[in-house]
Parts: structure tokens; sequence; C-alpha cells
């Protein structure tokens, strides 16, 4: 199979190539600015694309079988261009003889709508990729391991070894890592079949906050605190990070706010997710917390 990885630059596309190229398959990794790219010591095939270039997205697609898609997110940039950017790869993807797309949302999409334009941006976007007529489906991942490394959360376990997090004490989360997202959407890739199915994942294990840091603590042998941190407070100290970047704070922070309330407070869980019925379709071995945490430590210690 030769796959497509848009997004190849971002964190999660960087780990969708190597699971490709271990899996034996060839891939192009795409983004906007490509460097050199080398995974057990195979050269990867890199291509600079333009989302705003259509002719350079049907000729990356040309030949190829199978898109892993990878798109930025709403939250912090204007839908308008990243919208029409899915309908260009959808209609090149259409041209180019595509057989399967494989859209990671990045995010939860409830079915119902709740107000949240991010939500709704990836909605439309899925849409989009239906309705051009190749076969899709979507992989919908909830709360990543990874973002305990990365910007607001690492500098309280860094730095006063304390897991802060937008959760209520009894909020269950099935945190899955990067590397198994992409272990699904190649599961994903071997069934076609699936196509036209929405598919939300998580991790094997399903924790409260309190829970998360015990098995942190122990797998990074140091004594950790937690902190549920409020909505209120998550989105103020957001505010803050946001000012003087040229962003459209009032109107971030005010979606933000409607997403978190919703991730804490909606009754149908959607950080809760049953894997054994997804497992029975995409038969992977996912990596347990502990196991992440033992290969994985903030940077600093």
């Amino acid at each position: 199979m030769r796959a497509v990885v848009f997004g190849a630059s971002g964190v999660q596309g960087a780990h969708q190539i190597p699971v490709l190229v271990r899996a034996n398959h060839e891939v192009v990794a795409v983004s906007r600015n490509p460097e050199p790219l080398e995974i057990d010591g195979k050269q990867i095939e890199t291509a600079a694309v333009d989302f705003a270039s259509k002719d350079a997205v049907v000729e990356v697609l040309r030949g190829a079988d199978t898109i892993f898609l990878n798109m930025p997110s709403t939250s912090f940039n204007q839908s308008g261009p990243i919208i029409q950017a899915t309908r260009d790869i959808a209609a090149a993807a259409k041209e180019t003889g595509i057989k399967l797309i494989v859209f990671n949302t990045s995010m939860p999409v409830p079915e119902v709508p709740q107000d949240i334009q991010a939500q709704d941006d990836r909605r439309e976007m899925r849409t989009i990729l239906r309705s051009s007529g190749v076969p899709t489906i979507s992989i919908q991942p909830v709360c990543y391991l990874d973002n305990l490394l990365e910007g607001w959360a690492l500098p309280p376990i860094r730095d006063h070894n304390t897991v802060v997090y937008c959760h209520k004490p009894d909020l269950k989360v099935s945190w899955i890592c990067h590397h198994d997202v992409a272990q699904l959407m190649l599961a994903a890739c071997q069934r076609p079949e699936l196509a036209g199915r929405n598919i939300p994942i998580g991790g094997p294990e399903t924790v409260i906050l309190s829970q998360l840091t015990d098995k942190l603590s122990r797998a990074w042998e140091r004594k950790l605190d937690y902190e549920n941190q409020t909505v209120a407070d998550f989105c103020d100290k957001i505010s803050k990070t946001m000012q003087g970047r040229g962003l459209e704070t009032d109107t971030i922070v005010s979606q933000m706010f409607k997403a978190y309330t919703y991730y804490n407070e909606a009754e149908d869980e959607p950080f809760n997710i049953n894997m054994e019925s997804v497992l029975k379709e995409l038969p992977v071995k996912l990596t347990p917390i502990a196991e992440w945490a033992k290969m994985r430590k903030p940077p600093g210690w």
C-alpha cells in the first residue's frame, strides 16, 4: 500500500509514519516545509504541499492508495481555509482514484452537535470527504497522554510535580497515546468495509485524574500530586497565554469553555470509551498508561 500522510510534521502524523513504515508500507510524508526523514535506516519520501495549491495536492496523490488525513486545529486557526483544504483534498482523492481515506478528527465529535465550533468543523470535514464518493473512515480520539508533556500541562508536572488538568474529580477518561491512534488508523486501512463509520477511540484503561497520577508516579518513580482544575480557571489561564499573539482571544476562550464544560458534564461521557468492541474490529495491542510513561519522561527531568 502506498499511503500519503497529510500533517506529517505534526505530533500525530509523526507517529503514523513509523507505524506505516514498520508494517512495510510505502509512505509519503506531506507537510508545508518537510525536512529529510529517516526511520530505521530507511529514507522516507517527503513532499512539500501547500493546502492552497490544488495542483500540488493532486500531484502528491498520484499513484497512492490511501490517505492518512490530519488537519490543523480550528480551535486556534481560522476555519475557512482548513475546510477549503479539505474540499480540495477530497476532490483530488476522487480524481486520482484514492481507495480509502482514514480521517483523524483529533478530538471527540459527538453525533449531536453541541454548538462547539471545532467539533462542528470536524463534522463538516467528515461530510465533505464522504460526499466526494471516496470511502472514508473517521477515527475519533479522546484525551491524549502525550499532551501531558506539551503546552500548558507540562510546566506543573516538570516544575512542581503536579498533574493539573481540567477534569472534574470523578471524570472517567480513556487516555490514549499518539502511537496507538496510528496503530488503530493502520488497522482501519485493513478494514475498508468500515468506510462510513465514525469510530471513537481511547486507550486500554479508563481512569479518573487521581488514578492517572498514581500510575504516572509509579512509572516515573516520583511522587506526584494532582489538581482537578475548574473550567473557569483553565480558561482564565488559556486567556493569559494568548495575550499579544494576535488571536481572537475572547472567541477562542468562549469556545474552550463550552468544549470543556461539555467534556466534564455530558451525559454520554465523551472521554469514556469502551474499547472492547472497537478492538474486535481493529485488533491492536494498546499501550497501558504506565508502559507509555516508562518510555516518556517530562523533558528537563
